[in-house]
């Protein structure tokens, strides 16, 4: 029985945006007539934009794509329109092609968009457009195009791209004055809960001009593929087996000095060759060192192989004088768990702790801390009447000596995807213990300085001392703030919003009391909105953290333990050939392609030093920006009708 189409009329209305924008795409199992398509100008001065309509077709099979034009450049007079389509356009989606309309706007007052903070849940993004005035007032209608965002979750998110569907939005307040203004606010819309985090625009490596990379001193190469970081300006270039790195000798320092916090490496060895932008390699294990994490009682050696930033790699060194030099290997901050559940055998002294599918660690290679009085358990010895809290101090509970574990380093003697194994020690009590999950705490009180940005919380008992590390969940604290001249109900805010600094993170509490702790929530003080804050209320949503790894340890190196020959010197450079590397961003929503180095940038026409190395790839600083995304005043709507003949 044959099956009878069902015809659809559908009307599309959207603003034209800067830049390319998809507009149509056929559906699944349908094919499509255009009957009617234009586009408005709405009449922002005086000014004549210009638009580019087309028909895109892609071969399912290949993936290359044909563009079919139907008008291009045609200029729309003020108050007036331009007809890109009365009568009917086919379009189609087969096993064969998936066709797709796509308009292009080229109009006046487009700013480049440098930063955006967007707050959930009340849903305004704070836009600013660098140092170049954005020309808006308060009731401007504009239009936004190809900004990048990280999201925290992507359930139910097609898109990184902001926005999509396109829209145009209003300008709800601007800093300072119109003419002068680099900074707006505007009411986008809730993102049902999800983090998102400004991103410069994204680039995407297309392809590279052969021999696009050549080595000073001899050899030409053709990346394969190419990443692009806009906020540090490091570009990494794929190539495989380059072997373009070469020894210029080996030593063996005289000394060494880690400091954790930044990640600094300070070498010494008298009289160096060593300047600044050279490259340095260690083999893997050629330094020692102690360090505080297990009062200096082993040696360990470094880099270890798979896990230390350094290992297998070549660095630049970043500063230097007559007989020292640094380079940098990473952090080692502080790396807080919460246990979901734990089993604990006393008879070994293992205890398996779920810690989640986030962790890194690896038996008999990393070690980790326990918080001390963190896990709790009960046990038959009292019918399960009392929470026991380990690893105890000596006096604490029915210790009479300091548990194994309390404030030292435990050795991680398994793993699973979600769970590590730690010898914490045999109990005298053999019978079975039962973990009893911690619960979150909620504040009863909370005084906060926007001016410190310190905020010291009241929770009666909380048990936390000095170093512990807790999270506070988004939106759990409720405080009034008179930013903006609101009042009642309407000043009540929620914090930690997404876009703080807290957001997701771990903090530690310093000075404690029996019933309060202090907490710093800023990076930055003081805050950009000093206003009193009054607390209002909280929920249960203080987690503490139970096991650390990392950790800003103090390290002793041991020289005497140092590798003969374990350290590698180079001073290779490159040169980048003029507009040899191609790229999309999402600065235009991808829709163009483009060329670099441009001769205006930086590494344009001259050696650049290799500031990373592996076997397979090398990565040089090419310039940073901060540029990623679009804004400009409301000036074109596309009204469209389009039939739909479905047998589906």
């Amino acid at each position: 029985m044959a099956i009878a189409p069902v015809n659809k009329f559908i009307n599309i209305a959207v603003p034209v945006a800067p830049g390319e924008q998809k507009l149509y795409e056929v559906p699944t199992g349908a094919s499509s007539l255009v009957l009617y398509a234009q586009v408005s100008n709405v009449a922002v001065g005086g000014t004549y934009p210009k638009i580019t309509f087309i028909q895109r077709r892609v071969q399912r099979s290949t993936g290359l794509s044909r563009d079919i034009r139907v008008i291009k450049d045609v200029e729309i007079p003020p108050n007036d329109a331009v007809i890109l389509i009365d009568g009917r356009l086919v379009l189609e989606k087969t096993p064969l092609v998936i066709d797709r309309l796509y308009i292009t706007g080229i109009q006046t007052g487009i700013g480049t968009i440098t930063d955006v903070i967007y707050d959930e849940p009340s849903g305004i993004a704070t836009v600013t457009t660098g140092e170049t005035p954005h020309g808006f007032e308060v009731g401007s209608q504009i239009t936004m195009a190809g900004i990048a965002f990280t999201c925290s979750s992507n359930a139910g998110i097609t898109t990184n791209i902001f926005p999509d569907p396109q829209k145009s939005y209003t300008v709800d307040t601007i800093v300072d004055t119109v003419g002068t203004s680099c900074t707006f606010s505007s009411v986008v819309g809730r993102s049902l809960g999800y983090k998102h985090v400004y991103n410069p625009a994204i680039h995407s490596f297309v392809r590279a001009k052969s021999n696009s990379i050549t080595l000073d001193g001899g050899g030409t190469y053709t990346p394969s593929n190419a990443t692009y970081n806009p906020r540090t300006g490091i570009t990494t270039f794929t190539i495989v087996d380059h072997n373009m790195i070469t020894s210029s000798g080996s030593y063996t320092p005289d000394d060494a000095e880690y400091d954790g916090r930044v990640g600094i490496l300070t070498v010494t060895l008298a009289g160096h060759v060593f300047e600044t932008g050279d490259l340095v390699k260690f083999d893997d294990d050629s330094l020692a060192f102690q360090c505080s994490m297990d009062s200096n009682q082993n040696i360990k050696t470094y880099p270890r192989a798979y896990i230390d930033p350094m290992s297998g790699k070549w660095k630049e060194v970043t500063k230097r004088d007559n007989n020292n030099f640094e380079v940098q290997v990473g952090t080692t901050p502080l790396n807080y768990f919460t246990v979901s559940d734990a089993e604990y055998d006393p008879v070994a002294g293992i205890a398996t702790l779920t810690v989640g599918d986030e962790h890194t660690f690896r038996a008999g290679i990393t070690s980790v801390r326990l918080v001390p009085k963190s896990l709790q358990f009960t046990c038959a010895q009292d019918n399960h009447v009392g929470v026991h809290t380990y690893p105890r101090p000596n006096g604490y509970g029915d210790a009479t000596e300091n548990d194994p574990a309390y404030n030292n380093s435990v050795a991680i003697a398994a793993t699973t995807d979600t769970t590590i194994s730690l010898d914490v020690g045999t109990a005298s009590y053999t019978g079975i213990h039962t973990f009893v999950p911690a619960t979150s705490m909620q504040p009863e009180d909370i005084d906060y300085d926007p001016t410190t940005g310190v905020m010291t919380v009241t929770i009666t008992n909380h048990g936390l001392e000095n170093g512990d590390g807790i999270k506070i969940a988004d939106n759990s604290l409720t405080f009034s703030c008179t930013y903006g001249d609101y009042i009642g109900i309407a000043s009540h805010k929620t914090y930690p919003r997404y876009s703080d600094p807290i957001s997701g993170k771990w903090i530690q509490v310093s000075n404690v009391t029996t019933n309060t702790f202090d907490v710093q929530v800023l990076d930055n003080v003081p805050s950009t909105n000093t206003n009193a804050h009054s607390f209002v209320s909280a929920t249960a949503g203080i987690t503490k953290g139970v096991v650390i790894g990392g950790g800003n340890y103090t390290h002793q190196a041991v020289p005497l333990s140092f590798t003969a020959s374990g350290m590698k010197r180079s001073t290779d450079k490159i040169q980048i050939a003029n507009n040899s590397l191609i790229f999309t961003c999402t600065l235009d929503n991808n829709g163009t392609e483009h060329s670099y180095p441009r001769p205006s940038d930086p590494v344009s026409g001259i050696s650049t030093s290799i500031i990373e190395s592996t076997n397979n790839k090398i990565s040089v600083r090419v310039g940073t920006t901060d540029a990623g995304g679009q804004v400009a005043p409301l000036q074109m709507e596309f009204v469209g009708s389009v039939l739909e003949n479905s047998n589906a």
